[in-house]
């Protein structure tokens, strides 16, 4: 058994390099400042009670102001002030707000929530009047992102009672859905109105001790916001530019509501600088004898091969390199449908790799676990990757939990097995809802889960939309 330490991977700014997504954005500006015509203003559209859209624009009023990190680490790095959201430094732009944009639900339509009897038909209820809001504020006003407030007296009603917080999980392994959720359901049901959307509880506008910090607050939602309404990227994955231009393929399942059908495919693909497609396949079976859905040999072939092409369409041109990220072991049948697909686009340079849950856990001969990055061969195609764990730049480790490393068997290869670890650990920084520094999965594994909670409410004839800024 062997074990070493990946560096932490580099990110690309607008003016440099940094480990750090808030650091980057503060210090180098977001990395689109590199493009000619790129947009530097986003109209925000806010739906909610009066009360809390008048809250709402002091919240986002605050957010174009320099906050200072919180006091109460003691861990360096750990909590990082925000600079304000403007248009001279940061995130370079300015948001767009006022009661021109707003759509106020008022305390009949509270009413008609509340008065239905059945809670199914509550949140039936809830969507309908959210999403003629939202269209209104998509298609009238034409707004970039639309941030949608669920008032407090309204939560006991369409929002599912607080969970205890568990570490982050790759699989679709929850009990059926028996009831309707609000937030898969309303973004479903707006994807139409091809204009992105963000759920806010009341509650997590307000200032408290139990509540995040003030700055990591703005951090985390001017970030997605500013994703979400220009569809840009606010940093990248710094890649080897001597080796062929990668694109990583994530796989996955998705069930029904009531977990009663087959699970459908899922396709999501993103290159280092976070352009993609989302493709939804066909349904699949489940191996009688291990539960584990795989895709037939034609429905690899097509899965991935109709996902490349929207990618080309997209972007212009076909990678040089794929590799292909999957929670599950690949069947034969399942590997010769994707590698004939790769064959038949020439694409010659190929990993395939699976990315499971394990039960291993490694300790220190000190108080703290792991750190981040360290990577243990257990063989010469499998390896145990700690994408949490104690961090350096934080001198500390930033999670709740004590963290459960990534188990990586590598298939096929046509990169080292190192280099391969090295961009797992990468794709972990790449979810632009968040500048969370060290999430547990890649995107390409983290999107498949969030996909597929809203992709099971779309009716089978509904297009869902190819751009992961609709799901988050």
């Amino acid at each position: 058994m062997k074990a070493e330490f990946l560096e932490e991977p580099m990110l690309i700014f607008g003016e440099g390099k940094s480990i750090c997504p808030r650091e980057g954005i503060a210090n180098l500006k977001v990395y689109d400042t590199v493009e000619v015509a790129r947009r530097d203003q986003l109209i925000i559209g806010i739906v909610g009670i009066e009360e809390n859209i008048e809250e709402m624009r002091g919240v986002l009023k605050i957010f174009e102001r320099f906050i200072p990190a919180s006091e109460s680490g003691k861990q360096p790095g750990l909590f990082k002030e925000f600079p304000g959201f403007t248009q001279n430094k940061g995130f370079c732009a300015k948001m767009l707000y006022d009661s021109n944009y707003e759509r106020i639900i008022t305390p009949n339509e509270i009413e008609e929530i509340k008065k239905k009897e059945d809670r199914d038909d509550q949140i039936k209820q809830a969507v309908d009047i959210y999403a003629k809001h939202v269209d209104f504020l998509s298609n009238i006003k034409n707004c970039d992102v639309i941030l949608c407030i669920v008032p407090k007296e309204l939560e006991k009603y369409i929002v599912a009672e607080e969970e205890i917080e568990v570490e982050e999980t790759a699989d679709d392994n929850e009990g059926p859905e028996f009831e309707l959720n609000f937030r898969r359901a309303l973004k479903a049901r707006v994807m139409i109105s091809n204009k992105p959307i963000q759920l806010l509880k009341e509650e997590s506008m307000k200032d408290k001790k139990s509540s995040q910090d003030r700055a990591t607050k703005a951090w985390n939602l001017c970030t997605a916001l500013y994703y979400k309404a220009l569809q840009t990227i606010p940093w990248k994955l710094d890649m080897d530019e001597n080796r062929p231009r990668a694109c990583f393929v994530g796989i996955g399942f998705y069930r029904s509501r009531d977990k009663s059908t087959i699970q459908t495919s899922l396709a999501q693909i993103f290159n280092e600088n976070g352009k993609g497609v989302i493709l939804r396949g066909n349904t699949v079976k489940e191996d009688k004898e291990d539960r584990i859905p795989h895709l037939e040999y034609d429905q690899a072939f097509s899965l991935l091969k109709d996902a490349l092409e929207k990618y080309k369409f997209a972007t212009g041109s076909l990678p040089g390199r794929i590799v292909l990220h999957k929670t599950s072991k690949y069947y034969q049948d399942e590997l010769d449908g994707f590698e004939d697909a790769l064959q038949d686009l020439h694409i010659t340079e190929y990993d395939v790799v699976t990315i499971m849950e394990t039960d291993l856990r490694f300790f220190r001969n000190n108080s703290y676990p792991p750190a981040r990055g360290t990577l243990i061969e257990l063989t010469k195609d499998r390896y145990i990757l700690y994408t949490r764990g104690s961090v350096h730049q934080y001198q500390t480790y930033p999670g709740m939990y004590i963290p459960a490393p990534l188990d990586i068997r590598i298939i096929k290869r046509s990169s080292s097995q190192k280099n391969i670890c090295r961009e797992i650990l990468g794709l972990t920084k790449m979810n632009w809802n968040s500048t969370q520094f060290d999430h547990k999965y890649p995107i390409t594994i983290a999107c498949a889960r969030k996909v597929g909670e809203i992709m099971k409410y779309l009716g089978p004839n509904e297009i869902p939309k190819e751009a992961y800024a609709f799901y988050m």
